[in-house]
Parts: C-alpha cells; sequence; structure tokens
C-alpha cells in the first residue's frame, strides 16, 4: 500500500509541476492543462484544485500508512 501512495503522490506532484511551468508565460485568457486548453479561468482553478486534492489524498495516505504500519515483522499471519 505505501508504494500505491508513494506512487500517487509523486504522480500528482510531477503534474502539479508541469502545469505551473507550463502556464508560467501564458496571459488569464490560454490556460492549458495537459495539453488541453481552457478558456474560462475558474475552470483551470477548479482543474488545479482537484488535482492538489487527489495529491494531499495521497500524501495523506502516504503518511498515515507510513505512522501506523509497525513493520512487516509484525504483521497479522506471520506468527512463526
Amino acid at each position: 500500500m505505501k508504494a500505491f501512495f508513494l506512487t500517487g503522490s509523486i504522480v500528482f506532484t510531477v503534474i502539479i509541476l508541469i502545469l505551473a511551468f507550463e502556464n508560467m508565460g501564458l496571459s488569464c485568457n490560454g490556460f492549458l492543462y495537459v495539453f488541453i486548453p481552457f478558456d474560462s479561468p475558474f475552470m483551470m482553478v477548479l482543474a488545479l484544485s482537484l488535482t492538489g486534492i487527489f495529491s494531499g489524498v495521497f500524501y495523506t495516505g502516504l503518511i498515515m500508512n507510513m505512522i501506523g504500519n509497525k513493520g512487516d515483522e509484525e504483521a497479522p499471519g506471520n506468527e512463526w
């Protein structure tokens, strides 16, 4: 499960970085979201917000999994 959360958080962080550097020189009427142009600044803010929310979910899941997991040697079913 750690690998899933780690991979998801890395992927969404990279997407946020790509979007930030892709839109750095654009004005408010020509936003690009992964090569899809948006005419409305509201839709662009909404898309970026959803990407940030998904990134936060993956980071929170990763941190909670790392805090709550005691290690593989204490996992249920490993009594031997």
